[in-house]
This record gives C-alpha cells, sequence and structure tokens, in this order.
C-alpha cells in the first residue's frame, strides 16, 4: 500500500460513489466504482484492490453477500459497509465475515476519512 491505495466503491447510487470518490480522494489513492455488487465482483476479478467500500442494500446481490464472496475468494484487503440499513443481525454477520469498519448512513465523512487513513497508514481502522 505504499505506493498507494486502490479503492473499489460499489454502490447503487452513481451520485453518493462520486462524492466517496471526491471526499476521499487524495495523491495516490485511485477509485473505481461499480453499481452493482456483480459488477464490483467482476472489477475485482480484473485488478487489485486494497480497500472495498459498499452499500449494504443493493438490487440483486446485497452488501452481505459481497462480502461473503470476497471472504470465499479470500479476498485479504480491507472491506468498510456503509449503510441506512445496518440492523443489529446485519451487523453481527459483517462482523462474522471481519469486515473492517462499518457506518451507518448518514455518515460523519471526517470518521470516514479517518478510518481510510488508518488503513493507509496500516492500521486497521477499528
Amino acid at each position: 500500500m505504499q505506493n498507494g491505495l486502490c479503492i473499489l466503491v460499489v454502490d447503487d447510487e452513481p451520485a453518493v460513489a462520486q462524492a466517496l470518490c471526491y471526499v476521499l480522494e487524495q495523491p495516490g489513492r485511485k477509485f473505481v466504482t461499480a453499481g452493482t455488487a456483480e459488477e464490483g465482483l467482476r472489477t475485482l476479478a480484473n485488478g487489485k484492490f486494497d480497500i472495498i467500500i459498499t452499500d449494504h442494500k443493493m438490487p440483486g446481490m446485497s452488501g452481505l453477500d459481497l462480502v461473503r464472496r470476497l471472504r470465499e475468494q479470500k479476498f485479504d484487503g480491507k472491506i468498510v459497509v456503509l449503510s441506512a440499513h445496518l440492523s443489529p443481525e446485519n451487523i453481527r454477520s459483517y462482523t462474522e465475515l471481519a469486515v473492517n469498519h462499518m457506518l451507518p448512513k448518514p455518515f460523519d465523512l471526517t470518521h470516514l476519512r479517518s478510518v481510510i487513513d488508518s488503513f493507509s497508514s496500516g492500521n486497521n481502522g477499528a
């Protein structure tokens, strides 16, 4: 990660995905967006990503299903879930899948920046 971070943002709302890229942009960070979990998996198959930021509730495959697939594929990067649908059951499921960080929507941008910054400095962001 010393050569910069490659971040995949998976969200079915293009404006949210673009806003995340904009607010998290820093020199050395590259962003790619995907509008569905399925598209995110295809994108991952074609590149190496350090961090995945995903929504939970999306059409088709949910963020939880995406994270399950990432774990099955032995994805070794960091995973952040941003969602307005973080029920206790969802939080428990994401915790069992060793998600690095969860933030409820609406989220605090300063907090999100500090989480991503902690990943780039080698911390776990918890």
